[in-house]
């Protein structure tokens, strides 16, 4: 972990660009990671929300064209 400071749970939903009650559902379903270290209040580490973020990708259709080429051209 980085030794950035820990974000409260206002601070990681205005760092997601989501609203807390959002980022509240998140966290009760277990989608995004979190610390809770007392067993009460949570915080999160920047580098994990933005990880987080970038979970899931969507290839533009320059890279899709690119990996089909690429295949052709190995097959």
């Amino acid at each position: 972990m980085s030794k950035s400071k820990l974000l409260t749970t206002p601070e990681a939903a205005e760092h997601l660009g989501i609203k807390r009650s959002y980022l509240n559902k998140l966290m009760m379903q277990k989608e995004i990671p979190y610390y809770k270290p007392h067993g009460k209040l949570c915080f999160f580490d920047g580098e994990d929300l933005d990880n987080w973020l970038r979970r899931v990708r969507i290839s533009s259709n320059e890279e899709i064209e690119q990996k089909v080429q690429n295949k052709m051209i190995n097959s």
